[in-house]
């Protein structure tokens, strides 16, 4: 007869820390790399969430929509995560995957936390980034009416990044009691203890910031000692899921363990900076024979049956889980149809609809007008911003949709303080959870959150990331809110073919407004595109394009580029082709018509989206002419643009095409001793980098006379 847990749950989930142990350690050994020291101090924390009935999943569906999400922010201890996973009987896991860590790129065990990976809900590694996106799936279920809880798991070390407090400080502000931190407080970071390179206190940081504050001590384990720890966590977890809803605050659970607990010699015991060696070093064959014996004594009593039933019973039962996506479903539609409710009785938001000859606009504004027509429909969107909202035009929105806060959870608009990171971070989390994200700050501010920028690439992260004020047009503002190098570091993210990261740059508002029109309703139609989207919009006003003589314009615009006629322009093969992106669009028009008077015959392209040109079957490889000499102009760092021209017509001519050569990138210059941009006219600036139009004619003619 099967043992039944009837015995100290506690007894059992302390057993169950020392098994995740061996297992962690053994898979470190096998791949010869890693970090025993934060693994082992974590075992204990694990077992209990995947063993003591606090986190809610499904093993045959790790996947569940209705399930409890962790984050592992200190994504280095994903091993002790996958052991977990792999007693627990998660789909996908066993012990042979297990034993695969960080074999080849392959594998499911890969060495930090990754999306993909059965069982885990986001990628993590780079310090700092999974307090933000737990924020924003917590926020995100509030939201929608759902019910789960997030947890997430910080290292102490980790405390340290700056993003930490942006997510800490901006989930106290919105009383997400929803969400759950557990700091774990091992006392040591890579080469040195917390205090020997931070004067961080953290109950009186979190404490000050309005979180529930609770610290329990788990450095021992004397079986009795790691008895009552585990009791206290398991109780403090339980009633963090039982707070939410109603408490008004998140709560951390600051764990004091000690970073390579359970094996003697792998403790850090105070060392001095330099000699603690167990950070990120894989055992050897010597001390894993040595630690195993060491683990293996506190297992001598184990009652195999009851761990055997406990590992059965993890996660939740059919039953369970037929009831708990009833009542989710039921209030999602419940909560759906209330925020439908909310912005019909919002005045009502027309679609823009300029015109060629109406007073020229920043293409910020056809943005934020889409937004506001788009969203009294579409609940599934939400919006962020910096402390921004007003000049990156989402105050429109906020008054539609509502402003989130613990009083307000119907509120689609998630404030922010001046914090890029989390703001990206959280708008990941938001997207993570089903929504539509649109986070806006400045163009150049986007550079602030870069590592998140990059980490949304690299593993599929959704949101659509606004940046405004964009190029040299921000004019009296002066250089250091001049983004010139915004869009060449997205486009280094998006990939050699550009799929891991959309690029959007419209040439004037009302492109704006049906770029994020196909953005939304692509992504209602056809679910997450599993990639960001990059918008780049103007603060200052640019005149509308006539596209009346343009065929299929919205297909073109999805494609990326196309042919903007030239009034006036003879027939014939152009003499040069100008590839034009933004708010310069404008302005080589204008070239182009003022050269068409002098009998030249010049093409321009307008670059909609700089990484899609370079396809194979793209429209820009089709709109290059033989042996037409080519020059590109943008109103960022020159080869953000030119490199794809350059590499468009490298494709061209690997498919037997000859297209002429990149004669000449024009882009802003920001060279320090330079005078090229500075605190002036919008006019001034595009006039001192070539531009404006008459800039851009001049090159035309220099490249002409060669």
């Amino acid at each position: 007869m099967a043992t039944q847990i009837t015995v100290n749950i506690s007894e059992l989930l302390r057993l169950e820390a020392e098994r995740l142990r061996i297992l962690n350690l053994k898979a470190l050994h096998r791949a010869g790399s890693g970090h025993p020291g934060g693994t082992l101090s974590l075992a204990e924390v694990i077992a209990t969430l995947y063993f003591g009935g606090v986190l809610r999943y499904d093993p045959q569906d790790p996947s569940w929509e209705n399930r409890d999400r962790l984050v592992l922010s200190e994504g280095h201890s994903a091993p002790i995560q996958y052991a977990a996973l792999t007693e627990a009987g998660v789909k996908g896991w066993s012990l042979d995957a297990l034993m695969e860590l960080r074999k080849n790129p392959d594998v499911i065990a890969q060495g930090h936390a990754t999306t993909g990976t059965p069982g885990i809900d986001c990628s993590t590694g780079a310090l700092g980034m999974g307090g933000s996106k737990a924020l924003g799936m917590a926020l995100a279920a509030r939201y929608k009416g759902q019910d789960y809880h997030t947890f997430a798991i910080i290292g102490d070390g980790e405390c340290e990044e700056g993003e930490i407090y942006e997510a800490a400080s901006n989930a106290a502000l919105l009383g997400a009691d929803n969400l759950t931190w557990i700091l774990n407080r091992n006392k040591a970071q890579q080469t040195m203890g917390i205090h020997d390179g931070s004067s961080i206190q953290h109950e009186e940081l979190f404490r000050a910031l309005g979180w529930n504050v609770v610290v329990l001590n788990g450095e021992s384990c004397d079986p009795e000692k790691n008895r009552d720890f585990i009791t206290q966590l398991r109780e403090a977890l339980l009633k963090s899921k039982v707070d939410a809803h109603h408490a008004g605050r998140p709560t951390i659970l600051i764990a004091d363990t000690i970073k390579g607990k359970g094996v003697d010699f792998m403790e850090y015991r105070g060392q001095k900076p330099g000699e603690y060696k167990f950070h990120g070093a894989a055992p050897t064959d010597e001390q894993l024979a040595k630690a195993l014996p060491i683990i293996e004594a506190r297992l001598k009593a184990a009652d195999a049956g009851g761990l055997e039933a406990l590992a059965a019973k993890a996660g939740v039962s059919p039953d369970q889980k037929k009831r708990v996506d009833a009542d989710n479903s039921e209030n999602m539609r419940q909560r759906r149809q209330k925020l439908i409710d909310i912005r019909k009785n919002a005045p009502a938001a027309s679609f823009p609809a300029y015109k060629p000859g109406d007073k020229p606009a920043g293409t910020r504004e056809g943005f934020g007008k889409a937004i506001e027509s788009l969203s009294q429909r579409h609940p599934e969107i939400v919006g962020i911003s910096p402390d921004l909202q007003d000049s990156v035009q989402l105050f429109g929105f906020e008054k539609i949709a509502g402003r989130h806060g613990r009083s307000n959870p119907f509120g689609a608009y998630f404030p922010e303080g001046i914090s890029e990171s989390n703001a990206c971070g959280k708008a990941a989390g938001l997207g993570m959870s089903g929504l539509i994200p649109v986070m806006g700050t400045f163009d150049n501010f986007l550079l602030e959150a870069a590592d998140e920028l990059h980490y949304a690439a690299a593993f599929g992260a959704f949101y659509v990331a606004v940046g405004t004020h964009s190029g040299c047009g921000v004019g009296p503002d002066g250089k250091s809110q001049m983004s010139d190098a915004t869009p060449g570091f997205i486009d280094h993210c998006s990939g050699i073919d550009g799929e891991l990261f959309e690029i959007y740059e419209p040439a004037d508002a009302q492109e704006a407004a049906e770029i994020t029109r196909l953005i939304i309703e692509r992504t209602l139609k056809d679910g997450h595109p599993g990639r960001p989207v990059y918008l780049r919009c103007t603060r200052h006003n640019v005149p509308h394009l006539d596209r009346s003589g343009i065929p299929d314009y919205l297909k073109k615009l999805d494609e990326g580029s196309y042919e903007v006629p030239v009034k006036g322009a003879a027939g014939g093969k152009p003499e040069i082709i100008v590839a034009a992106s933004g708010a310069v669009v404008p302005e080589a028009l204008k070239a182009a018509e003022q050269l068409a008077g002098q009998g030249l015959r010049v093409k321009v392209i307008n670059v909609v989206s700089l990484n899609k040109i370079q396809k194979p079957g793209s429209a820009f490889l089709a709109s290059l002419d033989d042996h037409a000499p080519v020059v590109t102009a943008h109103a960022a760092e020159p080869y953000a643009l030119g490199h794809r021209v350059a590499e468009a017509i490298n494709t061209a001519r690997r498919m037997g095409r000859q297209p002429g050569i990149l004669q000449r990138s024009l882009g802003v210059n920001v060279t320090p001793r330079a005078r090229y941009v500075g605190s002036g006219t919008t006019e001034e600036n595009y006039r001192r980098n070539r531009l404006d139009a008459a800039g851009i004619a001049q090159t035309i003619q220099d490249v002409l006379k060669k």
